[in-house]
């Protein structure tokens, strides 16, 4: 019975690592033919188009810089200002919800929480009418900032709410004695311990906005020299294939606009994964 039920287990897990190395092959190999053809010129990409040809074309790789170079700059500013607005409207009022007790409290929350539920494709259009009719903020970086900064705090309220409650009341109520006012506390004892989820909300936040195409595409209209990543390289994508019939230039810059991503979360792995396994979803 022993060596049937052993049996059973190696076939069983024979067939998970099978499955994972098909997924794994499902998600590695869009990239490797993202990297391969961003060298080629146009007859390699005709008579190679799945593995490495010689000579690597590099020239690619600056005719993607010199068309989407600028709008780099655009989307650090966009994705960091959203960011940053997130992590300060998130965090206040999270540690209020955490740590205060008023009247309607849990319907509040609960009133955030299904602003997560609607999709935002349903109120795009009443958005833009209030973005760039009522406030005119059309083709202005406020424009595009704003809405996708507010849009994005009811799922940090959610992330961060979780960990604050976490925190032992035993540390504010000593700082309380020690005469912290609530500023204190949130400044000195909430936000120091909560380092990892904070960071991990910015690199969500982040990487949501670097990644957004539609509200930037409408709210920047016309104006190319503040077009974002997404924006800029479907434009680039499209003019480029008309002329050229392949993609090795907008591949390249693909391949570009990914690196500041892996870098930053190669610098902040470590306080990301500590964020999401340290009691972030805790209800």
């Amino acid at each position: 019975m022993k060596s049937i039920k052993n049996k059973k287990v190696l076939a069983a897990q024979i067939v998970l690592a099978a499955c994972l190395l098909v997924l794994l092959f499902l998600v590695l190999f869009p990239f490797w033919l993202m990297i391969v053809k961003s060298f080629k010129d146009f007859m390699q990409e005709v008579e190679s188009p799945l593995s490495l040809t010689f000579p690597l074309h590099w020239e690619n790789y600056a005719t993607a810089w010199e068309r989407i170079g600028g709008s780099i700059l655009n989307s650090f500013f966009v994705s960091g200002a959203e960011a940053l607005i997130t992590l300060v409207l998130s965090s206040v009022g999270a540690y209020a919800f955490a740590r205060f007790r008023f009247r309607g409290k849990n319907l509040v929350y609960s009133g955030f929480l299904a602003l997560m539920m609607i999709p935002g494709v349903l109120t795009l259009t009443t958005k833009y009418v209030m973005v760039a009719d009522t406030f005119g903020l059309y083709g202005s970086f406020f424009g595009v900032i704003m809405p996708q900064a507010a849009g994005l705090v009811p799922f940090g309220i959610l992330l961060l709410r979780g960990f604050f409650d976490g925190i032992p009341s035993d540390l504010f109520d000593a700082a309380e004695l020690d005469g912290a006012g609530t500023a204190k506390q949130f400044f000195h004892v909430c936000l120091p311990l909560s380092v990892p989820i904070l960071l991990t909300l910015v690199l969500m936040n982040f990487m949501t906005s670097w990644n957004d195409y539609l509200w930037p595409m409408i709210m920047l209209g016309n104006e190319t020299d503040k077009y974002t990543i997404p924006v800029m390289l479907n434009a680039f994508t499209t003019d480029y294939y008309k002329v050229e019939l392949y993609y090795a230039a907008p591949l390249a810059g693909s391949v570009i606009v990914s690196l500041p991503i892996l870098i930053l979360f190669a610098f902040t792995s470590k306080q990301f994964i500590s964020g999401m396994t340290s009691g972030a979803f805790k209800m």
